[in-house]
């Protein structure tokens, strides 16, 4: 019993160092405002609504509440997001922005591997290149 419950709190100190350096590293981030976010994908021609609602998404999922996220940030260093979180991820934000997820047919078309928020907005528009019109009256 002993033995577990030093283990228990050996594994308590080494998360709680880890959030720590974390948290560190993230008080030397540098992000953008949602304008200059906005600005950064208009020159690559992705609609305001899909750049902003990116930057919601993820400005939501900073550590504190002004929390400004970046093109460059990466998805698991910065927000702690790996494999089924960053599927999870994309489905919630084309949710929000009224789009439909393609079919993994369509999906295997995406050959980009998704790393950063910058990659994330280019799928999301991506993505809205792939919708289906809907045709109403037939």
């Amino acid at each position: 019993m002993n033995l577990f419950l030093l283990i228990l709190g050996g594994a308590a100190g080494v998360t709680g160092i880890a959030w720590a350096r974390h948290l560190q590293r993230l008080k030397r981030h540098h992000g953008l405002s949602r304008a200059e976010f906005l600005v950064h994908f208009q020159s690559m021609a992705v609609t305001p609504e899909i750049a902003g609602g990116i930057y919601d998404h993820f400005q939501k999922l900073g550590v504190w509440k002004d929390f400004m996220p970046s093109p460059s940030d990466t998805l698991q260093s910065t927000y702690k997001t790996v494999d089924e979180d960053v599927e999870d991820n994309l489905t919630e934000v084309v949710q929000q922005l009224g789009y439909q997820m393609p079919h993994s047919g369509i999906l295997a078309e995406w050959a980009t591997p998704i790393q950063t928020v910058e990659d994330v907005v280019r799928f999301v528009d991506w993505v809205r290149t792939k919708q289906h019109p809907v045709v109403i009256g037939e």
